[in-house]
């Protein structure tokens, strides 16, 4: 068991599937920052937590599939024409919340256990995350059937979960280097 390294496996994670950072080329979109490899560091992360993930192993092989379902996107993403996996897409938003709402849930115990002090944030992070991804997602939705009307509401909110992706990231990080062994 080594938490210090599963939750810089974590921390990471999180950067690659919460933050995207996109170039345009040729007239394409390519994600620099793909998801798949946050869920590959996630799927590492759970050998690292110990008795945290007991009775929750499940974890482990959801982050494996949605590392595969994203990595599928990404690929796809790049092919011209790009095939509509709205659905496949949808189904894997979904499924990246619950999964990151549970692992909220892990990382509350294991902040009280070795790192009292991160307890409360992360409990916020686990709420204020889940709360601006459904808002974002919601308000994607709508933009894509009105622009006009969604586009700044759904401008804003991405912003928003940037930085709270950015601060749950750096927040992970100082809760790995805290953390004692």
């Amino acid at each position: 068991m080594d938490i210090k390294k599963g939750i810089s496996y974590i921390a990471f994670g999180f950067l690659f599937t919460l933050v995207n950072i996109n170039l345009q080329l040729n007239g394409g979109s390519l994600n620099i920052t793909p998801d798949f490899i946050g869920w590959i560091l996630m799927f590492f992360a759970f050998d690292k937590l110990g008795s945290y993930v007991g009775g929750k192993g499940y974890m482990k092989w959801i982050a494996l599939v949605l590392a595969i379902a994203t990595g599928v996107i990404w690929v796809c993403g790049i092919a011209k024409p790009e095939p509509d996996l709205d659905i496949i897409k949808t189904v894997v938003s979904f499924a990246s919340v619950l999964f990151m709402f549970v692992l909220f849930g892990i990382l509350e115990g294991i902040a009280r256990d070795h790192a009292p002090s991160f307890e409360k944030n992360i409990s916020m992070l686990k709420i204020v995350n889940l709360v601006l991804y459904i808002a974002f997602f919601v308000t994607a939705m709508l933009t894509a059937r009105d622009m006009d009307t969604f586009a700044m509401p759904a401008f804003i909110l991405g912003a928003a979960a940037l930085i709270a992706a950015i601060i749950t990231a750096v927040t992970l990080i100082k809760f790995g280097i805290a953390i004692e062994d």
